[in-house]
């Protein structure tokens, strides 16, 4: 299609990952929030779990990516890739408590590795809920999927959130955003990334784009940078790498 070698390609997207990461880092600080949204979700490298042999590298087999996006603004504040474990809550959380300031609402899932991080990295200074969910089985035969959604139950876990405002919900509709614009995070596809350079590249391009270039219904067609004061047009992809 291009004319270019496909190894030439794909070095020149980890490349304008790297640079669409730096540029981020220095752009996202200081951000003003009042609620904040964080969950993970699955994806591979490389190879399944299952399929794993002694002396594969370690980099391959399941991850997760985190993201933590900004309610009102849409904005992916922050993201992280790594497997569900406390080391990874903690520099999500770490990273998330670095790009932005003054006490606001923090809404995750029920992971029991957010409660420590988000006392190491906010202390007092934020309120804090978790959503545990229930599910029940589908009895669908064939049926590739999580279960049934049959409830809800916040917890307040540091200060004093909003009852009604401990969701998830705009974090699990980016999840799907996600999902759907990254072909390397459809389930049961065979364009899985090959190597973690390659998947971070490929999530950090992604989350500049959705930031700076995709319009949301939200914001009548404005991006959630728009919405964040981070500039006052949706840019380009163009404008994207220049700026980066």
């Amino acid at each position: 299609m291009t004319g270019v070698a496909k190894k030439t390609v794909m070095r020149l997207l980890v490349e304008v990952g790297d640079v669409c990461a730096d540029y981020q880092d220095k752009v996202f600080q200081n951000l003003n929030c009042r609620r904040l949204q964080l969950d993970e979700m699955w994806g591979y490298i490389h190879t399944r779990e299952p399929n794993l042999n002694e002396g594969d590298p370690e980099e391959w087999g399941s991850t997760m990516i985190w993201l933590a996006i900004d309610s009102e603004t849409k904005l992916l504040i922050s993201h992280h890739i790594g497997t569900r474990n406390g080391v990874n809550a903690h520099a999500f959380v770490c990273d998330l408590r670095k790009r932005t300031e003054g006490r606001y609402q923090v809404t995750s899932d029920q992971y029991n590795g957010y409660v420590g991080a988000m006392r190491e990295h906010f202390g007092q200074n934020v309120d804090f809920g978790q959503l545990h969910k229930i599910y029940g089985r589908i009895n669908t035969d064939g049926w590739y999927g999580g279960g049934q959604v049959i409830g809800a139950v916040p917890h307040v876990k540091i200060g004093r959130p909003d009852w009604s405002r401990i969701s998830t919900s705009h974090i699990e509709r980016a999840n799907l955003s996600v999902r759907m614009h990254l072909r390397r995070l459809t389930r049961l596809t065979n364009a899985f990334s090959k190597k973690l350079s390659n998947l971070e590249a490929a999530v950090t391009l992604y989350v500049a784009f959705y930031n700076f270039c995709r319009g949301h219904q939200t914001h009548k067609g404005g991006s959630p940078a728009m919405a964040a004061g981070l500039t006052d047009h949706v840019w380009s992809i163009a404008e994207l790498l220049g700026a980066a």
